[in-house]
């Protein structure tokens, strides 16, 4: 709570005087321009300026709250604002800022109440899983799903050197064509921290199918590479970074046992739910 407060303070103090003006209305509840202002000022603080003001960060913020102000809506709507539960915490974590001394600091009234707001969505979302749980066949079935997915294919464990140009970049190509180890080169060229500490190489394993999904250059550029090769150009990521990558080892996939992975898929499957819900919410919303 402290740092919440905290941040709060910094959040109002760094908020314009300009008059807001409502940037959406969602079931009547007006969104207005202060409300995006404070979150943007907010983010590019903590972020210490590596978040910039932007159209799209705007957007996202916007989009985040008409999800927030519709659950917040829901929330009341079935009276867990007067739910005991929600109100104990809510008790508890006053007598916490009171003890604190954060009741006494500037913009806590705002953040109290964005607080509550907060609270009250968090109990929402508990009364969807609650209202709505994952039952042990679904588990089982998309344990199922699972291994009908990857049956077949192949992961790989990963180096990467990364660099800021592509000069710097065929420099580490060439010193891996003159045979000195990858681990090696990616100390003395890559500029991510982690890479330096561990030669480049992750822990674990990555899915070739999960690649060609999520990062399809990565997967184009490795995807015929066999164990101790390496890609031979550098491949452009986001931005002027550009990696050199390289098949530490090469397996057919390896999925956890179904018990091991109940947890894991229990959780996603119930995130699905509330996923589902929420675009429930928005399609029977007036937002404009």
């Amino acid at each position: 709570m402290k740092k919440q407060f905290i941040a709060a303070a910094i959040m109002f103090g760094l908020t314009g005087i300009a008059a807001a003006q409502t940037v959406v209305t969602v079931n009547g509840t007006k969104i207005d321009s202060k409300e995006v202002d404070n979150q943007v000022a907010l983010l590019v603080q903590e972020s210490q300026n590596q978040i910039q003001d932007s159209a799209e960060l705007r957007k996202n913020i916007t989009d985040r709250l008409i999800t927030r102000t519709l659950l917040i809506q829901a929330a009341r709507k079935q009276n867990l604002d007067k739910d005991p539960e929600y109100l104990k915490a809510l008790s508890q974590a006053e007598a916490e800022a009171k003890r604190l001394g954060d009741d006494k600091k500037p913009g806590f009234k705002e953040e109290w109440t964005l607080f509550k707001d907060d609270l009250l969505t968090q109990a929402y979302l508990v009364s969807v899983a609650k209202n709505n749980p994952v039952k042990p066949q679904d588990v089982s079935n998309a344990y199922n799903d699972m291994v009908k997915y990857y049956n077949g294919t192949q992961e790989v464990q990963l180096g990467e050197i990364l660099t800021r140009d592509t000069n710097t970049a065929n420099q580490a190509i060439a010193q891996l064509k003159a045979k000195k180890s990858f681990s090696t080169v990616a100390k003395e060229y890559t500029i991510d921290p982690a890479g330096r500490d561990n030669g480049g190489i992750a822990k674990g394993f990555v899915s070739l199918k999960d690649l060609q999904e999520s990062a399809t250059p990565v997967y184009n550029a490795i995807k015929d590479l066999k164990k101790g090769q390496y890609t031979a150009t550098p491949v452009q990521g986001n931005g002027n970074i550009y990696a050199v990558f390289y098949v530490n080892d090469k397996r057919n996939v390896k999925l956890p046992s179904q018990k091991e992975m109940e947890p894991i898929l229990s959780r996603r499957l119930q995130s699905a739910l509330i996923a589902q819900h929420i675009d429930q919410l928005y399609k029977s919303a007036s937002i404009k």
